[in-house]
């Protein structure tokens, strides 16, 4: 090869290797997706998780309970569900709870329990949730005794690829500050209970999918409207996925049916000045959706009888209303529920974190906070106002009717979604204008902290199951009570899935990245247009 050739070849490789760089990112983002939901959903037995035998019984035998599973007598131990159905599922699935609530046991007291044996139980749902999630969910379902262990592993792994699909497809229809906004919220808030329960068999995966994911898609539909390169498709597009989310909200949890409902008011008041009668031609598909999901959020309510949980968690009766004192103790203890977000136990409360993650990711979640609170306006103040004030105001008033103090009954998780919502309308522009970058040092930092907090997290998951949390050793694989057999090593899955978490994390360098040039003069038009029309309604209404 001559001199003059080399040099030719020169830029050819030059830009493969920056074509290779290019792709790098998205190969690792999606690989360490993929190995930080199979760390999470292997490293837990079954019947690790909150009421998980309930769930796990209710997918073997959701309603008409008589229609797939043999009815054997009925049980009126539930005060709330009286006259239930009696059926018979694996034994190993409904005494997996053997080590519930006992930090220090491991998990290997189900191996106790013979694989392929059956045993008597009531704890299928017959009413109280509103029962679709369960019925979507036997397709995974396998009556057979040796088979619940996979039953279980399969309804964890549709969960999270359910949660990647919907916001991967929500990503790609917002426009790019909202993404932005959308991997700090997700991202940012996502250790440890968010990627605990999105690889679970809890109904609430859906409800934090879909609570979320109905306040992105409203507020992008507000924040593409009259923008001319903005394709018709999109819109109508993220109008189907607020529905949709909607819809899996109702379909798991009334609850979260309700916090949509919610949503829909705190959109409503984000974007007040735009509401205007005049302007509801062009905003006819934003009033669609909205009208659409406020239905749906409100018959969702009321369709099982878990809304009356309203009336006190524990059975209380009534006369707690009047007790000023639990009132006075409860209000001043609040902050503890919300705390729990962040520094609460997983499991069932027997999965502690480590003060080095609990510290950590609240200084993450209260750092975005205090970045939203640096750009106010009246109309986000409303809506992120308005959605504290249902938090509160529904934290309060349960413990309050069930006589229940802070701690009791009343759980993080049940706010959570509501949780997330409140950080989303923070961090968004006054004029539909996203999320700024943080800076480059930031990010790295956000960066590093999260990936240190998840690891620890992790190891903490892990450690619980297989030797109990009283062990003092870092290495995973030096006392193994419990594990599945065809699994790596503990350590192994845990070093898969701390770097895995990696991966993901990367996602804060992605959209630290300035705008795409058409993107970003689209919607700095829309900008100036929106900004100039919301000064225009309210010199009105002032005038007015």
């Amino acid at each position: 090869m001559t001199k003059n050739d080399s040099i030719e070849a020169a830029p050819g490789k030059s830009e493969r290797l920056r074509g290779l760089i290019r792709r790098l990112p998205p190969v690792l983002i999606v690989l360490g997706s993929l190995l930080t939901a199979f760390a999470w959903i292997v490293s837990s037995p079954v019947g690790g998780g909150p009421d998980e035998q309930v769930h796990i019984a209710s997918i073997m035998c959701p309603t008409p309970i008589g229609k797939h599973c043999t009815i054997v007598g009925y049980s009126d131990a539930d005060p709330l569900q009286p006259h239930k159905p009696v059926v018979e599922l694996p034994a190993r699935l409904l005494r997996a709870y053997c080590f519930a609530f006992s930090p220090n046991k491991s998990a290997a007291c189900i191996d106790l329990v013979p694989a392929d044996t059956m045993a008597r139980t009531a704890a299928a749902d017959n009413g109280r949730y509103p029962g679709i999630y369960y019925r979507i969910m036997h397709v995974f379902a396998d009556p057979s005794p040796a088979a619940g262990e996979r039953t279980a592993l399969l309804v964890r792994s549709a969960n999270a690829l359910i949660a990647a699909i919907v916001f991967v497809g929500l990503a790609l229809l917002l426009p790019w500050s909202m993404r932005r906004q959308l991997v700090y919220v997700l991202v940012g808030m996502s250790v440890p209970m968010l990627v605990y329960f999105l690889t679970s068999i809890n109904p609430s995966a859906w409800g934090f999918i879909g609570v979320v994911t109905t306040w992105f898609a409203l507020t992008g539909l507000f924040a593409t409207a009259g923008d001319t390169e903005t394709p018709p498709w999109r819109r109508r597009a993220l109008a189907g996925v607020a529905v949709f989310a909607t819809i899996l909200s109702a379909s798991a949890r009334t609850d979260c049916a309700a916090f949509c409902f919610v949503v829909v008011l705190a959109v409503g008041a984000f974007h007040l000045p735009q509401l205007h009668p005049k302007r509801w031609r062009r905003l006819r598909l934003v009033w669609a959706a909205m009208i659409a999901v406020a239905i749906i959020g409100v018959v969702g309510t009321f369709s099982g009888t878990q809304t009356t949980g309203l009336m006190g968690l524990s059975g209380g009766t009534h006369v707690n209303v009047i007790n000023r004192m639990l009132l006075i103790f409860n209000a001043q203890h609040i902050s503890d529920l919300f705390q729990g977000y962040w520094a609460g136990a997983l499991g069932w409360f027997d999965v502690p974190m480590k003060p080095i993650t609990a510290s950590t990711v609240t200084a993450i979640g209260f750092g975005l906070i205090f970045l939203g609170l640096r750009r106010m306006s009246w109309t986000k103040s409303i809506a992120a106002g308005g959605v504290m004030l249902v938090m509160l105001t529904l934290s309060l008033f349960t413990l309050q009717m069930g006589g229940d103090k802070v701690g009791s009954n009343m759980q993080t998780r049940y706010i959570a979604p509501l949780l997330l919502v409140f950080v989303a309308i923070l961090l968004s522009g006054r004029y539909r204008a996203g999320t700024r970058p943080l800076s480059l040092a930031q990010t790295w930092t956000m960066f590093l902290l999260l990936v240190m907090a998840h690891a620890f997290a992790l190891h903490s998951f892990i450690q619980r199951y297989t030797m109990g949390v009283d062990e003092m050793t870092q290495n995973l694989n030096r006392v193994v009570e419990w594990w599945r057999p065809w699994l790596p090593s503990p350590m192994a899955v845990w070093v898969l899935g701390s770097f895995g978490f990696a991966g993901l994390a990367l996602l804060l360098f992605v959209v630290h990245k300035p705008e795409p040039a058409m993107v970003t003069n689209g919607f700095r038009r829309e900008f100036h247009q929106a900004h100039h029309e919301s000064d225009q309604l309210v010199e009105s209404v002032e005038e007015g």
